[in-house]
C-alpha cells in the first residue's frame, strides 16, 4: 500500500464530488417528503393508518441522519484531499498513531524499532469507499467500540 497518486487523488475528489451532490439531492427530497407527511391533516380515519404514518416519518427520519453521516464523513475526505483535512488522504490516522506510539521510548528504556505497519488506507478499499477513515482492521475496530457504547 502507498500514498495515492496525483492522478488517483483527483479521481477520488471526482468520485466523492459526484455521491456528495447525489447525497445532497437525496436528503433534500427525503426531508420534503417527511415534512410534507408530518403537514398532512391529522383527522385519519384510522389509528392504524396514523401508526403506520408516525412509522413511516420515523423511518424516513433516521435515513435522512444516516445520509448527512456519509454527507460529513465524504466533506471530511474531501478537506483530506484538498490537504486541509486533519491528517493525509488515505493515511489511517490510528495506524499512524501506533507507529508514533512505538517509537516513543519507554522510561528508561530504547525507543523499539517501528511494526512493519503500513499507515495507508489500501487502495482497494479507497475505490470501493473513497471517504474510508481507517483501515479495515480500525474500522471494526471502531464499530465495535461504538456497539458497546
Amino acid at each position: 500500500m502507498s500514498k495515492p497518486t496525483k492522478t488517483e487523488l483527483a479521481k477520488y475528489k471526482q468520485v466523492l464530488e459526484k455521491q456528495l451532490s447525489s447525497l445532497r439531492g437525496d436528503v433534500g427530497s427525503m426531508r420534503d417528503e417527511a415534512l410534507r407527511a408530518s403537514e398532512q391533516d391529522a383527522s385519519v380515519d384510522h389509528l392504524a393508518d396514523q401508526g403506520t404514518d408516525n412509522y413511516d416519518q420515523g423511518f424516513m427520519l433516521g435515513l435522512i441522519e444516516n445520509e448527512e453521516e456519509t454527507i460529513k464523513l465524504i466533506e471530511e475526505a474531501l478537506d483530506r484531499v484538498d490537504g486541509n483535512g486533519e491528517w493525509e488522504y488515505g493515511v489511517c490516522p490510528l495506524c499512524q498513531e501506533e507507529i508514533e506510539n512505538a517509537k516513543k521510548p519507554k522510561e528508561g528504556k530504547k525507543p523499539k524499532p517501528a511494526k512493519a505497519t503500513d499507515i495507508w488506507i489500501p487502495k482497494a478499499r479507497l475505490e470501493y469507499l473513497p471517504w474510508a477513515r481507517y483501515c479495515v482492521r480500525h474500522q471494526e475496530v471502531e464499530e465495535r467500540n461504538r456497539e458497546s457504547a
